[in-house]
């Protein structure tokens, strides 16, 4: 291996290590955090305390994630196998996750994120709710997740031809 493969090896590395991060995060919550917080509140100044870390992860991942997508898309993008389907399923996987860093911006410039349970009596709310809760993200995270594999395979069968 060269050193450029050494490289986009590391940078590989974390951008799983971002979408870990980040999809876990949101396992966390949906699963363990969120089901606790309904049994019992916990203080107000706790609930601040864990957004603001769980923000930073957050902030961290996406950061990671765009850097490092960035680079693996050049480098991807730019060889001599590259397929139409390979394309395809990294441009869907792009705009999901583009669409899921709009949400998470967007949600943060409003006047407080509400939690999914708090679903207004309006259609409108709801619809909102489902394309941009935090559940409707994690199913998101999950499929860009898969995405990868595909794109790893799509990848490793365009070398074998």
């Amino acid at each position: 291996m060269t050193v450029v493969d050494w490289i986009l090896l590391a940078i590989r590395w974390c951008h799983a290590l971002g979408a870990v991060a980040w999809v876990g995060g949101g396992i966390f919550y949906i699963l363990v955090l969120r089901p606790a917080f309904h049994r019992a509140a916990p203080p107000a100044e706790t609930g601040r305390a864990i957004g603001e870390e769980f923000r930073g992860l957050v902030n961290t991942a996406i950061l990671v994630l765009v850097v490092t997508g960035a680079v693996l898309t050049a480098s991807r993008l730019t060889a001599d196998t590259v397929t139409v389907p390979y394309v395809a399923v990294l441009s869907l996987k792009i705009v999901l996750a583009l669409y899921m860093f709009a949400v998470i911006r967007f949600r943060r410039r409003g006047a407080g994120v509400q939690p999914d349970a708090a679903v207004a009596a309006s259609r409108r709310a709801r619809v909102r709710v489902w394309l941009t809760g935090n559940t409707a993200l994690l199913i998101i995270g999950v499929v860009i997740f898969g995405l990868a594999d595909v794109l790893g395979a799509l990848f490793e069968n365009s070398l074998a031809e």
